[in-house]
């Protein structure tokens, strides 16, 4: 968590009048880090379970926090935006068990819906795409018991939120759940922290009437 909180100290030195992404301005990039979580799904417990909640959220133990990921977002019309995000971390721990590093990788389109005017500063939104993970290496060994990671496809849901700080950058949260839809990738929890950056269009084009 202190890679978060660095990230969050310095966006505060962006603090300026506030704006937004729109029609006009349609394409928000953003870097950041990001947390893998295996608990609880298809991952092994020690018989240490404090509940639910207490576990979902057991930073410390369950996270797997790491970077960098890439988060492209191109706005489409009446709140309906979507995200290209490319990300990486290296995964040691796999529920309560912690296991020999192994790369991840995923690449994710999400259509994205905002419950509130893009336009404003604040903005919280649901989020719904395809994914495809891959691991390197697939194999890892705990204990002289093989645990397979596996690569392929995910169903991802979730939501998130952006705050805008000025009329360039930003915040972005977003939570997903990724569904495996490969028989040997576990279904997990995805957490990103971006600063996002707004580009800025002098001259917008409409592609509708070509001008």
């Amino acid at each position: 968590m202190r890679c978060f909180s660095v990230f969050l100290v310095l966006s505060l030195f962006f603090i300026q009048p506030s704006y937004s992404q729109s029609e006009t301005n349609p394409w928000v990039l953003g870097i950041g880090l990001n947390a893998i979580d295996y608990y609880p799904s298809q991952a092994p417990n020690t018989g240490n379970d404090d509940g639910f909640l207490n576990e979902l959220f057991n930073i410390e133990d369950h996270w797997n926090v790491g970077g960098p990921q890439i988060l492209i977002t191109r706005y489409l019309v009446k709140n309906l935006s979507v995200d290209g995000l490319l990300a990486f971390n290296k995964i040691s721990k796999y529920g309560d068990v912690k296991v020999e590093k192994s790369t991840y990788i995923v690449m994710d389109i999400n259509a994205r819906y905002s419950f509130i005017d893009t336009n404003k500063d604040f903005t919280i939104f649901v989020l719904a795409g395809l994914g495809y993970n891959s691991f390197n290496p697939e194999t890892v060994w705990v204990g002289g018991v093989p645990i397979k990671f596996g690569s392929g496809g995910t169903f991802n849901i979730g939501g998130g939120a952006n705050y805008w700080f000025s009329d360039t950058f930003g915040l972005n949260f977003e939570s997903l759940y990724k569904f495996s839809l490969a028989d040997k990738l576990p279904s997990h929890f995805y957490y990103g922290l971006s600063l996002v950056f707004r580009v800025k269009s002098e001259n917008s084009f409409n592609w509708r009437n070509g001008s």
